[in-house]
């Protein structure tokens, strides 16, 4: 098996921004904490509505998700993770 070599440690959360392509930085175990790139972006996300986390949508990459599987989400300020 070869494995892909992650843009960050492979111990970290590198999920990526599908709209800006910022990588998470923090630890996988973060969640449900949001995600935070190095230039101090921050983002939720969840599965894909549009793929269903497939990344690929007729036959090309997902609009929504432009391929990372999951989409940003919106949070209401009231949210209150847990």
């Amino acid at each position: 098996m070869n494995e892909q070599p992650r843009g960050l440690g492979k111990d970290l959360c590198g999920r990526v921004h599908a709209h800006t392509g910022a990588e998470c930085y923090l630890p996988d175990t973060h969640y449900p904490r949001p995600h935070h790139s190095l230039t101090d972006q921050t983002w939720h996300d969840g599965l894909c509505t549009q793929c269903a986390g497939s990344g690929i949508q007729a036959d090309a990459l997902c609009s929504a998700c432009n391929g990372t599987a999951f989409e940003p989400l919106t949070l209401p300020e009231t949210y209150q993770p847990g």
